[in-house]
């Protein structure tokens, strides 16, 4: 969800302290309906006691006033009646209103009055009430707690497991503010895609690479991605999936594997140009990644020709290249420190430099510590996945310093994150499936050899 536009949204504000004010416009509205039938009919009777001729203009003027005014005070009921609808504490209104009184959320007191008879009685009244915004739209429910500096203010972070409990559905992002506290719930739980082969292409023009049925990596806003996880976890299933999500982007894939795992065997479909296992030759592909990035800057950006301010590669009309590097500890141990230098400088230029130009990096690792992943890249890498159980070191390298997540129990799952969305935290992932008995990885991607 767009975090920017909760600022801007109408929230329906519940609180027990809301009062029924008096509704002065059914009070004009009623006003007019009965003040203008007694004009009409004060006109009726002003043209009848003239003479017959003016009981008969009197007549018609009269009628065609009644039918005017039939119309007019319908429409003005149609639309009080409509306002009043778009007003009524909605279904989801009236369980916040529950919660407020179920838990307390309110304060009352006595207030002293002379009844008729001349005795002083107390009432109890409501003195102070929490304020819950409540906002809906197609995709999300979104309730806003606002902090009032009073006993129940702390108390507006803390309303996780309730609203959880009271909506039937899991807290997808919470943001914290100094005045507020937004609880984002999605209505459409996460689900994992299931790959399926088919026999015609499926372009995608898009920046949108989809990783869940509510989750997208727009790869222009959140260039770059840092995959973590250990043997066994999904990394390479993951991987083929966005290679074949990549080629549905027509976009330009390079492949670095030191490992010369399955990911090695597709340079026997794209050749060696496209994919390395020697570290020599992985140098020397990132070399090859980062002149074509440079080119492109020197094409769109330095020529006064073509350059216009503020466009992407998208705005040239570029297709995407992607550098897949899958497992930096094993090319970290196995080339030489010059080699290991030299692809490290060219990673570092193409992931500071490549989102304008339409070039990005998925970096791949199972120890993603210092020594594999240089801190200035891990922290420019916008999209970060841990798949499958790792240490609590593990994911601190990975997210930074974040606790209680909890232990992953499914295969092929872990936890994401997705920079400028305003998550407070990552999120639980499930990968997208790939059924190796049913799908040919390799019958897909050579669909999109050109």
């Amino acid at each position: 969800m767009d975090i920017n536009k909760l600022n801007n949204a109408d929230f329906h504000i519940v609180s027990l302290m809301n009062k029924r004010k008096i509704d002065y416009k059914l009070v004009l509205l009623i006003g007019f309906s009965i003040g203008s039938m007694f004009i009409i009919c004060g006109l009726f009777d002003y043209f009848t006691g003239i003479n017959f001729f003016s009981i008969i203009i009197g007549a018609i003027i009269s009628f065609i006033l009644f039918i005017l005014w039939i119309i007019i005070v319908a429409k003005l009921w149609i639309n009080y009646i409509k306002m009043c609808l778009k007003k009524r504490l909605p279904k989801n209104g009236k369980k916040l209103r529950y919660l407020i009184q179920a838990n307390n959320l309110f304060e009352s007191g006595y207030i002293e009055k002379v009844d008729s008879k001349g005795k002083i009685c107390r009432d109890k009244v409501i003195i102070n009430s929490v304020y819950l915004g409540y906002y809906e739209n197609d995709e999300y429910i979104v309730i806003r707690a606002f902090k009032r500096a009073d006993i129940f203010n702390d108390k507006m972070n803390e309303l996780d497991s309730k609203l959880c409990a009271l909506y039937g559905v899991d807290i997808d992002n919470k943001i914290d503010r100094i005045k507020y506290c937004d609880y984002i719930m999605k209505k459409v739980k996460d689900e994992r895609i299931i790959v399926e082969g088919t026999k015609e292409k499926n372009i995608n023009e898009t920046v949108y690479l989809p990783l869940n049925n509510n989750t997208k990596w727009n790869v222009l806003k959140q260039p770059h991605l840092l995959l973590a996880g250990v043997t066994g976890s999904g990394k390479t299933t993951f991987l083929n999936y966005l290679i074949i999500e990549m080629r549905k982007m027509n976009s330009t894939i390079y492949i670095c594997d030191p490992k010369r795992s399955d990911l090695s065997s597709i340079k026997h479909y794209w050749g060696d140009e496209f994919v390395a296992s020697e570290t020599n030759m992985i140098a020397r592909m990132t070399r090859k990644v980062k002149e074509e990035m440079m080119d492109r800057f020197i094409k769109y950006k330095e020529n006064p020709t073509n350059f216009v301010y503020g466009y992407s590669y998208v705005d040239y009309g570029l297709k995407p290249i992607f550098l897949i590097f899958d497992e930096l500890g094993a090319f970290r141990a196995s080339a030489d420190k010059k080699i290991f230098t030299e692809a490290m400088d060219n990673l570092t230029e193409i992931i500071l430099k490549g989102r304008e130009m339409g070039v990005f990096c998925v970096l791949s690792t199972q120890q993603p510590n210092a020594n594999n992943i240089p801190t200035e890249l891990r922290d420019n890498l916008s999209v970060r996945l841990a798949m499958g159980n790792m240490s609590s070191e593990a994911y601190k390298m990975v997210f930074g310093d974040i606790d209680d997540l909890e232990t992953i129990n499914t295969v092929g799952a872990g936890y994401i994150y997705l920079d400028g969305q305003g998550w407070n935290k990552p999120k639980f992932f499930e990968a997208p499936y790939l059924d190796y008995k049913t799908f040919s990885f390799i019958d897909e991607i050579k669909k999109y050899n050109t």
